[in-house]
């Protein structure tokens, strides 16, 4: 057996050639971004994508990097149309942040990657987006070091905003209102929007929403808008009383 005293030299030696080696090889591991379908029966992976795989798809002078064909066109193309048609939130997880963005704005364009080929990073850059064409503050979706892409159905991550009963059209209208435009911002604590839940909407409210909402003036609430979020936030408080009358008569 070869005994080494603690303070010699080689043993110095031995370790920092030791935690070359071990940063070495972490910084050699390709980076990875998951793109995972979210089911009941539990998370599918889609696609796993590298950083080269990235820089290939990255176009433009800028590195700008469609959405829609990372996320959609290539990773849910091996989807059934029903489970691609269900898809309506994208859940993206950073080093530091979980940010959730409805999928219109990542179909309709406005949610944009950008691929840094200095730092070999793949972030979200929405500063250069048409003023008024956006009805979510641009700045809370930038991100950077994307790590995984979640992708689901709203109801799947918040159950507790779904309708069971459609017959009141106005109510309907409001869920869809509400889910496509303002759980984006009032669902995530780390955003500085307080937590909405959708039963806690009332008209003294939502009379105070140009106020509230003074720091984005493109987002307005038109007469037929606030009947909708009205409808939708009553019918929704009478359905979560039944089903919790119905749970105690059980009991």
């Amino acid at each position: 057996m070869l005994f080494i005293p603690k303070n010699s030299r080689f043993m110095k030696s031995l370790v920092f050639f030791c935690l070359v080696l071990q940063a070495n090889t972490a910084n050699a591991t390709p980076k990875t971004i998951d793109v995972v379908f979210l089911t009941q029966t539990g998370p599918r992976v889609l696609k796993s994508w590298s950083m080269e795989e990235i820089k290939k798809m990255a176009v433009g002078k800028h590195g700008d990097l469609s959405a829609q064909k990372l996320v959609f066109d290539e990773s849910a193309s091996g989807l059934e149309l029903n489970d691609r048609a269900s898809i309506d939130l994208v859940t993206i997880i950073t080093d530091s942040k979980t940010i959730r963005v409805p999928r219109f704005l990542i179909w309709r364009g406005f949610f944009q990657f950008k691929f840094d080929s200095k730092t070999d990073e793949l972030s979200s850059n929405l500063k250069n987006v048409e003023k008024g064409r956006i009805l979510v503050p641009a700045w809370y979706f930038d991100s950077t070091n994307i790590r995984k892409i979640e992708l689901s159905d709203h109801l799947f991550t918040y159950p507790q905003t779904k309708l069971k009963l459609r017959t009141n059209p106005a109510a309907s209208r409001g869920e869809k209102l509400f889910t496509q435009n303002c759980l984006a911002c009032h669902s995530v604590t780390t955003y500085k929007s307080p937590i909405l839940n959708p039963t806690s909407i009332t008209r003294d409210r939502l009379k105070s929403f140009s106020n509230i909402h003074k720091r984005w003036p493109e987002l307005k609430l038109d007469a037929r808008s606030e009947r909708g979020l009205i409808e939708y936030s009553e019918a929704l408080a009478l359905e979560t009383k039944l089903k919790n009358n119905e749970e105690k008569v059980k009991k």
